[in-house]
């Protein structure tokens, strides 16, 4: 091969996979300017968050949140989705790759269907649905969900009576549009990419290889998955809590955990991450679906590791009453005739206990794709011995392969948040690979110019939302949508199933051109995450997008007033009136655009935050590194090994190396921001040392510290050491002898007021044991522990820790371990569990896992760019599942330790997705400005400086004739100097005082 074609650079990427991890590193590609394909092996992308019913903590519709991602990738310019597709070979290097995809027929013309569903109507065909999870049928034409992207039917070529018999076709009978085509046949073609990455989702356990715990016979037992679909207001049984036996509302309901999980002899040997979570969330919302259901959660270790994750638990067990209890369930029986569970479980004394259940679900882990081996073959990378890709601790999207990167679960087991922190990611080394390609291969969005209402009265449509049942079990959505009607200049009310899925999208562009209509409402759920998508869509029909307003009738009505429907109704209708009110008094904005400074200030110059600084440098972007210290390097700086025994040390000496040699990176130690002025794409930062420098972007990447204790005789002894004096120790070659190491977990951590867990304990507690062992297998080593958190792969360590004979002792909060010091000696004691009493021990060292805090300068960071933080100290992110490194201020993200504890390859994942992230607005020359910004006028100003003093943003100014002038870019049309204008010169576009006064004159009329 001539070795020109090395140099070669497609501005193209190739995805395999359409769950959330790929969707979000399509769309941070495609906005940055790199052509997607997206290859998808079902007929809609989604994944498995498609099939969930809520996230937690949050208790946000999982499908309300992923259906605008789905759709915002099924209408983008730069996205080509190739569903029920499979790569079936790779060549090429990076940068230049050859990628051979097969499709699978569909046998419906996608161009030609509209997605009436006509046909499936029609169709005699009944089939499983898999997405159902067995609990309900479709047919033999269908679309996998209601939400589908591309939302076009799909003919079942196994179980489609014309294509297994020659006999049927009703379908083309009653297709107006003639999109039925059974000529259709499988496309073999090439795409030519300069990346790829891989995102091809998970596989789940199936639970009928335990044949004790009796799924598949016994038909009240079911899967986690199943149990969400029954919760889901579009689900089998419309978000009503039904056994599938009798449908009968059960009162007590089981969760088993770890089914599947770390069972290294029947099932797979990892912790898959999210079992302990999604089991708590589900018995919380079953509660609040059924006051009278009493949920019991049957554990081995509550593995609530995440940020918040532990107060969530102490959330559902002291406000929701779920019970916990820490045992095995040995079996499972059907009581004769009433299709009641008996289950058989250790109480914690030891003595068996049978417990009857109206109904149990099993709690089942991830494993990869069956075909996960065989995936890997044909992309050419390797994989590990759980057949997940092979990755490096400190390299964690990175393959075997150059040029080809993982994310999500095929990279290893991991909630949402993490998933989608790897798409950003992921999108940001190909950004950094393909920088000098970018904007070759895209076409610019084309969009219908503006309808000039100028003159023109309102003519107002209303959409109201069903949202499957999470707004239609609570309100009269179809009342809601005919009191509308006849209301003055109103010419359109009517309700929809889904407003934010495909078809509803296209319902309301169709209404907008038939009825000439020039505002919009949609009463559905909250504005956060749908009023974007609405905006564009009215855009699309040709309206400006602020002649939109989202009536929130989920949050503010339907989820706080549940089993009230007449009181919910009734008010839903109140909130639609008044934002019909404030519409008809809403006018087109037009939003400036603004240059962008090609360039990134990092704050902090630890692991996360050189990781960013090397990542945006690689894309082609100039970084200003603030360090406090004097050194780089950070909390890591203190690290020797990783779990998997990677030296940390060179890591971080050859990370600070390329940081310091890299031509586009600027690193400013000693010195910390003593002010920044301007928005994003434009600021100007002035640091304590006098430098100044202007960029686009800020990434905030503080870290933490470590928590110095003051419990277990901490300093009282110098053999009561933390386990970062032990690991130095190690590392600098100590003997351990056959001398006994007793550790102490969660010191400083997981109670008031720092409830959290810090993550890291449980790993180095772990890493430091095996050390230990290996260097001396005569040493003793025993744990005492709370709750061993060996998430994910980790769960390795755990087993090799055990079988190397590391004593794991347990213990509680309220029977803490004592240490006392008495001379030379130390003496610990606590209550073991399972022995039912005290236990004493005399080790040689004491060593406490001491937890993770905020960095000092957390504080101040968040007061000069008003950036808030949780009850913990940690910085808030926009979205905890689907904005996890971005600030609800703009241009601003979060990486490393400022976010929450973590490990090292989370930190670095973070890290390079906050690269990604800020790689999406550096990319781009201009900027569009948000249009919901204050006015002022200055006719009728006073000039008092109420807004001058009060504006945290520094919008208002004195101008050259000491007059009062507003900077609108900086603006972020937050209203305080609205609020606080005693002349009302300042007015904020869309929240003007006629239109709010408008509003509470329509609710007052109702009174």
């Amino acid at each position: 091969m001539n070795d020109s074609r090395q140099h070669i650079k497609r501005g193209s990427v190739l995805i395999a996979g359409g769950g959330i991890g790929g969707m979000q590193a399509a769309l941070d590609l495609a906005d940055s300017g790199f052509k997607v394909h997206m290859i998808q092996r079902e007929s809609s992308i989604g994944g498995t968050m498609a099939m969930l019913d809520k996230t937690f903590p949050t208790g946000d519709c999982s499908m309300c949140m992923i259906s605008p991602k789905m759709v915002e990738v099924g209408r983008h310019p730069n996205i080509e989705i190739h569903t029920l597709s499979n790569v079936e070979a790779v060549s090429g290097l990076p940068g230049d790759f050859t990628v051979t995809v097969r499709e699978q027929p569909r046998f419906v013309i996608p161009e030609r269907c509209t997605g009436c569903g006509a046909c499936e109507k029609k169709c005699p065909k009944l089939v499983v649905n898999t997405f159902e999870q067995g609990l309900s049928k479709r047919k033999a034409i269908y679309t996998i969900l209601p939400q589908a992207v591309p939302h076009t039917r799909v003919i079942d070529k196994d179980n489609c009576i014309y294509l297994t018999k020659g006999k049927c076709r009703a379908c083309t009978k009653f297709c107006e549009t003639d999109a039925i085509n059974f000529e259709d046949t499988e496309k073999v073609y090439d795409l030519q990419v300069g990346a790829i990455i891989l995102s091809p989702g998970l596989d789940r356990y199936d639970p009928k290889v335990r044949g004790e715990l009796g799924f598949g016979r016994w038909p009240n037992v079911v899967t986690s998955i199943q149990f969400e679909r029954i919760l889901s207001a579009s689900g089998p049984f419309m978000g009503e809590v039904k056994r599938p036996s009798d449908e009968r509302h059960p009162k007590k309901v089981a969760w088993i955990q770890c089914v599947g999980s770390r069972d290294p002899r029947n099932a797979n040997p990892w912790c898959s991450s999210v079992c302990c979570m999604y089991a708590t969330k589900q018995a919380v919302i079953a509660k609040e679906h059924d006051g009278s259901i009493q949920p019991t959660i049957f554990y081995m270790e509550m593995r609530a590791f995440g940020k918040d994750f532990d107060k969530y638990v102490d959330r559902a067990r002291n406000q929701y009453g779920v019970v916990y209890r820490r045992t095995m369930i040995s079996d499972i029986k059907e009581e004769p005739g009433t299709g009641n569970l008996l289950l058989r479980y250790a109480a914690i004394d030891g003595t068996m206990v049978d417990e009857m259940f109206d109904m149990v679900v099993l709690s089942i882990g991830f494993e990869p794709h069956r075909d996960a081996l065989a995936f890997a073959k044909t992309f050419g990378i390797d994989a590990n011995v759980h057949r997940f890709a092979k990755t490096a601790t400190l390299a964690p999207v990175e393959t075997s392969r150059e040029g080809v990167y993982v994310t999500g679960t095929f990279q290893g087991p991991k909630d949402i948040p993490e998933t989608v922190a790897q798409g950003s990611a992921v999108a940001g080394r190909a950004m950094a690979l393909l920088g000098e390609a970018r904007g070759t291969e895209i076409v610019a969005p084309e969009l219908p110019p503006e309808t000039d209402i100028t003159g023109q009265e309102a003519r107002v449509g209303v959409f109201v939302c069903h949202c499957g049942i999470n707004i239609a079990q609570t309100v009269d959505v179809k009342k809601v949508a005919e009191e509308m009607r006849g209301l003055p200049e109103v010419v359109y009310s009517d309700d929809l199933m889904y407003a934010c899925a495909p078809d509803g999208q296209e319902r309301i562009k169709d209404v907008i051109r038939e009825k000439k209509l020039n505002r919009v409402i949609v009463a559905s759920c909250t504005p956060r995450t749908h009023a974007p998508l609405f905006q564009d869509t009215i855009r699309d029909a040709g309206l400006n997008k602020y002649l939109f307003e989202l009536a929130d009738i989920r949050e503010q009505c339907s989820w706080c007033h549940m089993g009230q429907k007449d009181v919910a109704t009734q008010k839903a209708s109140r909130i639609v009136k008044m934002n019909i009110a404030k519409a008809r008094k809403l006018q087109p904005v037009q939003t400036e655009s603004v240059p962008v400074i090609p360039g990134a200030m990092v704050i902090g110059g630890g692991l996360a935050g050189m990781t960013t600084a090397l990542a945006l440098g690689d894309q082609g972007f100039d970084v200003h590194v603030v360090e406090k210290e004097e050194r780089l390097g950070g909390l890591a700086a203190g690290v020797y090994r990783t779990l998997d025994g990677a030296d940390v040390q060179s890591f971080v000496k050859a990370r600070i190396d390329q940081v310091k040699a890299h031509p586009r990176i600027n690193v400013h130690t000693g010195a910390e921001v003593d002010g920044t002025g301007g928005y994003i794409g434009n600021f100007k930062t002035t640091l304590t040392n006098g430098d100044v420098f202007e960029h686009g972007v800020i990434v905030v990447a503080t870290g933490g510290v470590e928590y110095t204790p003051r419990e277990y005789g901490y300093g009282e002894s110098d053999r009561i050491i933390t386990q970062r004096d032990l690991e130095k120790r190690i590392a600098q070659g100590m003997d351990p002898g056959d001398r006994h190491f007793l550790m102490i977990q969660c010191v400083g951590s997981r109670e008031e007021p720092h409830n959290y867990c810090s993550r890291i304990c449980c790993q180095d507690a772990v890493k430091n044991a095996i050390a230990i062992k290996e260097a001396s297998p005569t040493a003793q080593v025993t744990i005492l522990y709370r709750d061993i958190r060996t998430y994910g792969l980790r769960e390795d360590y755990y087993q090799r820790a055990r079988a190397l004979g590391v004593l794991f002792v347990r213990f509680e909060p309220d029977r803490k371990p004592d240490v006392t010091v008495s001379g030379d000696r130390l003496r610990v004691t606590a209550y073991d569990y399972v022995l039912n009493r005290e236990v004493g021990f005399s080790p040689d060292w004491v060593v406490l896992s001491t937890g993770l805090r905020p960095h000092p300068l957390t504080e101040k960071i968040g007061r000069q760019y008003k950036l808030t933080v949780n009850p913990d100290g940690y910085f808030l992110e926009a979205h905890v599942k689907l904005r996890p490194v971005d600030f609800p201020s703009e241009g601003i993200y979060v990486a490393g330790l400022a976010h929450a504890p973590k490990n090292l390859d989370e930190t670095l994942s973070q890290a390079l997705a906050a690269a990604g992230r800020a790689g999406v607005v550096l990319s781009h020359d201009r900027l569009s400005v948000s249009g919901i910004i204050s006015k002022h006028n200055r006719d009728i100003c006073m000039s008092c400086l109420a807004c001058l003093r009060l504006c945290p943003f520094g919008s208002p100014f004195i101008d050259e004739d000491g007059k009062i002038s507003h900077n609108e870019v900086i603006c972020t049309g937050c209203g305080i100097c609205a609020g606080v204008c005693p002349a009302k010169a300042f007015q904020v576009n869309s929240f003007r005082d006629d239109q709010i006064i408008a509003m509470i004159d329509a609710a007052t009329e109702m009174e």
